[in-house]
């Protein structure tokens, strides 16, 4: 079977439908940043397109032609779509192609080819949370109805970001951080050297994200957690020093859009966490918890306008200021 820290639980389930020749469908693969729901569609792609294991065994080779282009992403039976680093959705052309070719390109008719090399397609919808309306309507007939022996992967952190219409046309796999010696192992994965304790304090103080988390094992990030939480633990807060550390740290980033957009999302998530624990400190005082419950909606607003591309220089000074005093206006 093969190895993916942490995810046991997911793996035996897909163990057991494709040793009983069942695996097909639509599934929502749901959890916070970083967690691996991707490497795990990848790796279930690789055990069903193996050309030494067969499609009824939760294994793969690594080494076939056809597991060496699923891991470069270029096998013509699998069908990746990603929201483009320049757009804040996923556009309709991705999906159905574009208003001249209407159904004729795009996601939804490529997963209904014939199957170039084996007996059945994959299709991977990274960034779920990132489909709008009119997209997500338009992907309600093939997840119902895939082809025979298809196996569509939706990726997404929320499934509360979803329309109901796309929850209910899948199969909800929930991912869950892991813990201890386990978390550590993830983190050792991506190059972080760190005990379990640490680990473990890591994906706390970042709410599950272990995206956030890695940022925050990473060089220099553990003095900057100290001064950000100081700063938002400051009675008042104060928003100018805030707004120039957190543009600071976004600055270390580089002037990739998407390292930049990454990082800020990273600075956010401790942000929730900082005032999560506020919250929990203060809740047998009903008088003190209503400005830690605004800051933490606040900023999870805030999260989601940076996922779709938002002015981040007006939106740091915006939340910075709306943070400092604790309410809108």
């Amino acid at each position: 079977m093969i190895d993916l820290v942490g995810h046991d639980r997911q793996l035996k389930w897909f163990a057991a439908a494709m040793s009983k020749g069942r695996l097909s469908g639509t599934f929502l693969l749901v959890g916070p940043p970083g967690i691996g729901k991707a490497l795990f569609a990848k790796a279930i792609t690789k055990c069903l397109f193996c050309e030494s294991t067969g499609t009824s065994s939760l294994s793969a080779c690594g080494r076939c032609d056809s597991c060496i282009q699923v891991e470069a992403g270029t096998h013509p039976d699998l069908v990746q779509v990603r929201k483009p680093a320049d757009r804040a959705t996923i556009p309709l052309d991705l999906l159905i192609g574009p208003p001249e070719a209407r159904m004729r390109e795009g996601f939804c008719r490529d997963i209904r080819l014939r199957p170039f090399r084996g007996t059945r397609k994959v299709a991977i919808l990274h960034d779920a949370d990132f489909l709008n309306e009119e997209g997500a309507n338009s992907l309600l007939k093939t997840l119902e109805e895939p082809p025979p022996d298809a196996v569509v992967f939706l990726i997404a952190t929320n499934e509360q970001r979803q329309l109901p219409t796309i929850r209910s046309r899948c199969r909800i796999i929930r991912f869950t951080p892991p813990r201890g010696e386990l978390a550590a192992k993830l983190m050792r994965q991506r190059g972080i050297v760190c005990d379990a304790a640490r680990a473990d304090h890591a994906v706390e103080v970042c709410g599950g994200d272990y995206e956030a988390a890695a940022t925050l094992l990473a060089g220099d990030a553990d003095s900057f957690q100290r001064d950000f939480v100081n700063l938002l633990s400051a009675v008042p807060i104060p928003a100018v020093n805030l707004a120039k550390t957190v543009a600071a740290i976004v600055d270390e980033a580089g002037k990739e859009p998407a390292q930049r957009r990454d990082r800020l999302r990273d600075i956010l998530a401790m942000a929730v966490a900082t005032f999560r624990d506020q919250l929990k400190t203060n809740a047998d005082d009903a008088g003190s918890i209503g400005k830690p419950v605004f800051r933490i909606e606040r900023t999870i607003d805030a999260i989601s306008h940076t996922q779709r591309n938002a002015n981040q220089a007006l939106m740091i000074e915006a939340w910075a200021t709306d943070i400092a005093r604790g309410h809108i206006g």
